[in-house]
């Protein structure tokens, strides 16, 4: 058998030890408690969709009873409660949220009603994957196996690695590149991921992405570079920019983080309104700012 004694759970972030009841994933060999496997509904790598087998390569003992949506069953709940159920995972939220706080799905005015238990039958009795099994009940909140949806495997993956909802809709564009890059750093605590627009546009980029304050001492520091005209300096430049570019997207998640926290204090709907001002990208700002430093280098060295 492997030993994976102090490697870490990517789900529940503590050490493995002697005598721990591990499994690995099929596809990624990822190791995971049993208890987290099951309580995370499957592997934690973005986008995996492996089975499960014990440590020792062996079949293992989790079933598919044990595999089914426990921790996503609600009771019933009354009708005007002051409550709205997400229409991608079901997820019971206050009635003043517009974005569900388990998925991120905008929240439409939807009767409040509770999710029924899905019913899980297996598809074909031949076959051992415990993954092959559809929902056999009508369900306005799931139509099939959620194991199948990959949609709702990307957002479970995000919360698996504490990117919330917030977050991701901070990011507004390209969130299939952004949101996988956080998830990675943060399951392997790691600070570096490469982003060639950090490294070839470092100010252009922060200024597009709305880190204003980062952007303008970036863009000071290169104005000044430029009028001394030093090569020791210009040298020095270029290392930075390495370094943002190995580093942007840390900056970038932790520039969100902060915003993000600041939203989870606020009401909506200025909630809503704080995400739109804070998230998202600028071009305009990001155009400005390209003529604006090559006017002020044009003057200062004309």
């Amino acid at each position: 058998m492997n030993d994976y004694t102090g490697k870490i759970c990517p789900y529940c972030k503590t050490e493995f030890r002697p005598g721990d009841d591990i499994i690995v994933c099929s596809e990624c060999d990822m190791p995971h408690h049993k208890d987290c496997w099951v309580e995370n509904q499957g592997c934690t790598t973005f986008g995996c969709l492996g089975t499960i087998k014990a440590a020792d390569n062996t079949a293992s003992s989790v079933t598919a009873t044990q595999m089914n949506y426990e921790d996503h069953r609600s009771t019933a709940t009354p009708v005007n409660s002051g409550v709205v159920f997400c229409t991608q995972c079901g997820t019971q939220n206050a009635n003043t949220s517009s974005f569900c706080s388990h998925c991120g799905n905008r929240l439409a005015a939807v009767p409040e009603r509770a999710p029924q238990p899905p019913v899980y039958t297996q598809a074909n009795p031949n076959n051992s994957n415990p993954y092959s099994y559809v929902n056999q009940q009508s369900n306005p909140y799931q139509t099939q196996n959620q194991y199948q949806n990959s949609g709702y495997n990307a957002y479970q993956s995000y919360q698996t690695a504490g990117v919330d909802a917030d977050v991701q809709q901070l990011v507004g564009t390209k969130t299939e590149y952004y949101i996988p890059k956080f998830q990675m750093m943060k399951s392997q605590g790691k600070s570096s991921s490469w982003n060639w627009a950090a490294f070839w546009v470092t100010p252009y980029w922060m200024m597009y992405r709305k880190m204003y304050g980062y952007a303008a001492a970036v863009l000071a520091a290169d104005i000044i570079i430029s009028l001394i005209g030093s090569t020791f300096l210009s040298l020095l430049a270029f290392g930075g920019y390495i370094t943002f570019g190995i580093l942007g997207n840390s900056i970038y998640m932790k520039y969100l983080e902060g915003k993000a926290n600041q939203a989870k204090a606020m009401n909506e709907p200025y909630k809503s309104q704080f995400i739109a001002s804070n998230g998202g990208v600028n071009t305009t700002a990001t155009v400005l700012a390209i003529i604006g430093r090559a006017l002020l280098v044009g003057i200062l060295l004309g």
